[in-house]
């Protein structure tokens, strides 16, 4: 059809959104719709008729007059974007980079032929793609030698004012957010005489979301509840600083090779909640595919519509398609307003119920009706995460099992998982029973832990309860300790306690004073309610032993290189020192005081006269690296756990090896007996925290939920609360009940 050719009838109109006009016809509408103005109006109309979107349409047709409306330039970008992404951040070939031609006067000449040109100290290798308002290059930093992404503001807006405050928001929004999930901006800079913004970024290897799911259609199901728990976690840690990213899609989730790690990027939409809208068009921001619905009708929005968008991709992943699709933009923003997604489980019923439960609150039209933080989304694929890795062939058996149902339903209803969600716990234990052919059940705990604790800050490698239970120290990898207040599960204090990690952070039993210890070989007494150390014992190697005497008047370390020193609170050098082969990496105290325990990489435990650090007995047994160690309170028996999966409990006294088990699926970092000894608690490689009952030898409960190796577990002074904490960067902590 050309220009000037007759418009078509309303009816061919309602066939061109229904995609129900001939394949011919259909093109031929489509391009009159290009150059009229009228069928535009026409086709607006008719699209929004009966529904809220109509009001969005009337609204746009007032503010501007049709001759010079942007409303429908809007909608053409839009509908571009429905069939043509870019994922600026990945170095893989994008196939749906936007090939027009992007000038780069603004680089400076290369420093040689094979390079494109140079920006400050950064030689420009190729152009990625655009990303929103930005070019998105390739190059390599000269000065600290890594490939990075750098994205410049478009040279055409480099003079809108409204351009360059956009992408500056860009660049605080995304430069505010530190998370393993979120890609890094390394900095903020300005090119040139004219001052072109551009932001520095960690480049990923690997490909994005949409890519994967173009190839592949569906995906298995631990690779959807994986994608899922990792992207809500970057969600979690930007919802943290008040920052809603407005554009989740599958271009913006990229998959980090080799173990396909998530990343959200492209904050470019992102913005703090109470800024001012910055728009020049005056249509609401984000792709039609994963809009939610406020989105949509130009409604106010807040982080629950990342969610919406979040559970639009969780369903794509399910079913091979978006929950809404159309052949315009107006059809799919007007099914996102009004049609309910047809549900996963009449697409694929082996979805799991749990997981279509999820997505349907995702998807729900009201915001209030949706799960409504990250956090807590994150939370529910942490737990199912870890009970899929638990529920795994690969787990070894325990030594004894016993069956303990935690019927935590007022808990998990109060949560919004549900019913269901429990069930599920329960069936897990029966499927290890079946698939093991024994009737041992394996307990799986069904309880969400009562607080978790966020560092995002890199691994946490200690956790301790202060004396009242009402503080956690939380020892971190960035070098600092971070103290929770429980009740309100908030950091009350950081203190800068090492260069490196801080591998312990461990309150006095009996004084209100914190040691802390770390990879710079210092060691540091606190008060908590200060940030200056008011003692420092230095040894000459990483401190990764570290434990008070239970008078808490003195401690013991133990280093990188086997020394062992005791150090008294009031003198300025140790009263004891000794020797022991290999790297230590626990220590333990007897509770008579008259017993110390060290062991690391040497495979041996060596307990020493605590008084004077003279060897006493060697305790052999261990295939590996020893990692953790924990006394019975009453004296006479010893744990240790590490590299070769085994509990191993010994008699002090004589050094006879009196228990092994094996509980978890890989090395055993920490260990922790209860204070009145009726409970052994251990976490490791699996990611699970597993209690087990001393007296009658059995496994009382396994705790999932943390997603990567655990390293630490501590109880409280009175043994109701268990606290756990490990690689990815969270401390959990978890209500023991009486059996």
């Amino acid at each position: 059809m050309k220009t000037g050719a007759i418009c078509p009838q309303p009816e061919e109109l309602r066939q061109l959104l229904n995609s129900s006009l001939s394949g011919e016809r259909s093109q031929e509408c489509t391009q009159h719709l290009d150059s009229c103005e009228c069928c535009q109006a026409k086709l607006e109309e008719i699209a929004t008729e009966g529904t809220k979107l109509s009001q969005v349409v009337m609204h746009l047709k007032e503010a501007e007059p049709m001759a010079t409306s942007a409303y429908w330039p809007a909608l053409k970008a839009l509908e571009t974007d429905v069939s043509q992404t870019t994922t600026p951040l990945s170095s893989s070939p994008q196939p749906g980079v936007r090939t027009r031609d992007v000038s780069l006067a603004f680089l400076q000449p290369p420093s040689d032929t094979v390079y494109l040109g140079r920006l400050a100290q950064f030689d420009v290798m190729r152009v990625l793609g655009r990303g929103g308002m930005g070019v998105v290059l390739e190059a390599f930093d000269s000065r600290l030698q890594r490939n990075v992404a750098i994205k410049v503001l478009d040279p055409e807006l480099a003079g809108d004012e409204i351009a360059r405050q956009r992408f500056c928001r860009e660049a605080r929004a995304a430069a505010s957010i530190s998370h393993e999930n979120v890609v890094a901006v390394h900095q903020v800079e300005k090119a040139g005489e004219e001052g072109l913004p551009y932001l520095v970024m960690q480049v990923i290897n690997g490909e994005s979301l949409e890519q994967r799911l173009t190839r592949e259609g569906r995906l298995p199901l631990r690779e959807i509840v994986r994608i899922g728990m990792q992207a809500s976690h970057g969600l979690a840690a930007a919802h943290a600083q008040g920052l809603i990213h407005r554009d989740i899609k599958p271009g913006n989730i990229l998959l980090e090779a080799p173990q396909d790690r998530v990343k959200l990027t492209d904050f470019g939409l992102a913005r703090v909640a109470e800024d001012v809208k910055l728009t020049r068009t005056g249509y609401v921001s984000g792709t039609p595919l994963y809009m939610a619905p406020e989105q949509a009708l130009d409604e106010p929005t807040d982080h629950r519509a990342d969610l919406f968008s979040l559970g639009a991709i969780l369903y794509e992943m399910c079913a091979g398609h978006p929950p809404f699709t159309g052949n315009s933009v107006l059809v799919i923003l007007r099914q996102i307003a009004d049609t309910k997604h047809r549900p996963l489980r009449e697409i694929d019923p082996t979805i799991p119920q749990w997981l279509s439960e999820t997505i349907d609150r995702l998807l729900a039209k009201k915001p209030a009706d949706r799960i409504q933080t990250a956090a807590e989304l994150a939370e529910l694929f942490d737990f199912h995460w870890a009970l899929m890795k638990t529920t795994s062939e690969e787990l070894p058996s325990v030594c004894q099992v016993a069956v303990k149902k935690r019927q935590r339903r007022n808990l998990l209803i109060a949560s919004g998982v549900g019913a269901s969600f429990l069930a599920l716990g329960l069936l897990g234990g029966m499927f290890l029973a079946n698939r093991r052919g024994s009737a041992a059940i394996e307990p799986v705990s069904t309880a969400f832990p009562i607080a978790v604790l966020q560092a995002n800050a890199g691994a946490v490698w200690s956790v301790s309860f202060d004396p009242t239970s009402k503080t956690v120290a939380m020892g971190v990898e960035d070098g600092k300790v971070r103290l929770w207040d429980l009740a309100t599960q908030r950091i009350t204090s950081t203190i800068d306690a090492s260069r490196g990690a801080v591998w312990n952070a461990r309150f006095a039993p009996n004084a209100e004073l914190l040691a802390t210890s770390g990879n710079d070989g210092q060691i540091k007494i606190w008060k908590p309610s200060q940030n200056e150390a008011i003692k420092t014992f230095k040894q000459n190697h990483g401190v990764r032993g570290l434990a008070f005497a239970h008078d808490g008047k003195s401690l013991y370390a133990g280093d990188r290189d086997g020394e062992l020193r005791l150090w008294s609170l009031d003198a300025d050098e140790p009263l004891a020192q000794a020797k022991q082969e290999g790297e230590i990496y626990a220590v333990a105290v007897s509770p008579d005081g008259e017993t110390l325990a060290a062991a690391g990489n040497g495979k041996v435990v060596q307990l020493w006269n605590a008084k004077s650090l003279t060897p006493k007995i060697s305790l052999e047994g261990h295939n590996g690296p020893i990692n953790g160690l924990a006394f019975h309170p009453d004296g006479h028996q010893l744990a240790s756990v590490g590299w070769d999966s085994k509990v191993r409990i010994w008699d002090v006294a004589s050094g006879e090896l009196l228990h092994t088990c094996s509980g978890h699926g890989g090395e055993i970092w920490g260990v922790a007996f209860s204070p009145d000894g009726s409970m052994l608690a251990t976490g490791g490689f699996d990611g699970a925290v597993r209690v087990w009952n001393t007296e009658k030898g059995k496994l009382m409960a396994t705790f999932l939920g943390h997603k990567a190796v655990i390293h630490t577990v501590a109880f409280n002074s009175d043994g109701k609360l268990l606290a756990s904490g490990g690689r990815d960067g969270a401390v959990r902590v978890w209500e023991i009940e009486e059996e």
